[in-house]
């Protein structure tokens, strides 16, 4: 049975303040629960509500990656996943577009040019912080697979 558009936007605004409000557990609670076409309507909608606070999209980055998996994660000291993507985001990159957290801790840049494109001084903290791994485009649409599925967990 499809959603309904009102119930999508519910779900959408649930997942905006999960977010806002840095609970992994309830966001884990929305996810879980829904089919992988409904998950990517919902995550759409998230990040067109989110999309001018880069500070919330860098955590929502976090949590992807599995960086954030609860709430006592919010207290850590260090979140490299988190503070990349925030970097990436000023440096002009999209999440989702540019680049997409993974599990296991990791961003997967699908636009190399635009990395490419950025001031030295990013990519060089980029460097030197992270290890860059060259994926084939084969390869790399499998990561992409991989990550949808991730999404489905109990949804279907």
């Amino acid at each position: 049975m499809p959603e309904q558009p009102g119930t999508i936007n519910q779900l959408i605004q649930q997942v905006v303040h999960h977010v806002q409000s840095h609970h992994p557990e309830a966001l884990d609670l929305v996810f879980d629960s829904l089919r992988v076409d409904i998950n990517e309507q919902v995550l759409a909608g998230a990040m067109a509500i989110l999309s001018s606070d880069i500070d919330q999209l860098s955590w929502f980055c976090g949590y992807f990656a599995g960086e954030i998996n609860c709430c006592e994660d919010n207290y850590k000291p260090h979140h490299p996943i988190t503070n990349l993507a925030k970097i990436l985001m000023k440096s002009g990159m999209q999440p989702f577009v540019d680049f997409t957290p993974y599990p296991g801790c990791r961003l997967v840049i699908a636009n190399t040019a635009k990395l490419e494109s950025l001031p030295e001084d990013v990519k060089a903290v980029v460097m030197e912080v992270f290890d860059l791994i060259e994926t084939p485009d084969k390869q790399m649409q499998q990561m992409n697979d991989a990550i949808l599925q991730e999404l489905v967990v109990g949804g279907e």
